[in-house]
């Protein structure tokens, strides 16, 4: 059975003694409020973000295109840049493999990839697996997307870019 100590409280597990009950002092916690800091950064970023986008957009004129004409098509079909990639990766793989196993074996590993490297520490020189399986994958799919956007033609056949540049600017 317990026994109460100086305070009047009971110990369930044994008595004990007043001393050996460790307390250190907290320290003042170096904390960022939300408001007034962080949400005057992000409105100052905002504002100096739409300056100069509305700046962009009076130096430079961006008129819309012309009527889509269903008896001529543009000179060369082919995907925008963001799929540019993928659209030369399905010019070499079969389509399934290439549209939908590798993107998505290739999204999964970059999910899962912290949880199977256990390195210790945060450095970079401490998660070397992490460091070449991220370089490998964003090297693939910058590699693929300047290969469709700038060296193809048409019906998808070699083109160098300084013979003609068939991107949509």
């Amino acid at each position: 059975m317990s026994t109460p100590d100086d305070t009047g409280r009971y110990r369930l597990l044994g008595v004990v003694p007043r001393d050996v009950e460790l307390r250190t002092e907290q320290e003042p916690e170096d904390d960022v409020f939300t408001w007034p800091h962080m949400l005057i950064r992000h409105a100052v970023v905002a504002g100096i973000t739409v300056a100069v986008v509305f700046v962009l957009a009076i130096l430079f004129a961006a008129p819309l295109k012309d009527i889509a004409n269903p008896n001529q098509t543009p000179e060369v079909a082919k995907a925008p840049w963001y799929f540019a990639g993928l659209q030369e990766l399905l010019s070499h793989v079969q389509p399934m493999v290439a549209g939908v196993i590798i993107p998505t074996a290739a999204l999964l590993w970059l999910v899962f990839l912290p949880y199977l490297d256990r390195g210790k520490g945060w450095r970079i020189r401490d998660r070397k697996v992490v460091v070449i399986v991220f370089t490998v994958i964003a090297v693939a799919a910058l590699v693929l997307t300047i290969v469709g956007t700038f060296f193809r033609g048409p019906g998808w056949t070699w083109v160098w870019p300084w013979q003609h540049l068939y991107v949509e600017l």
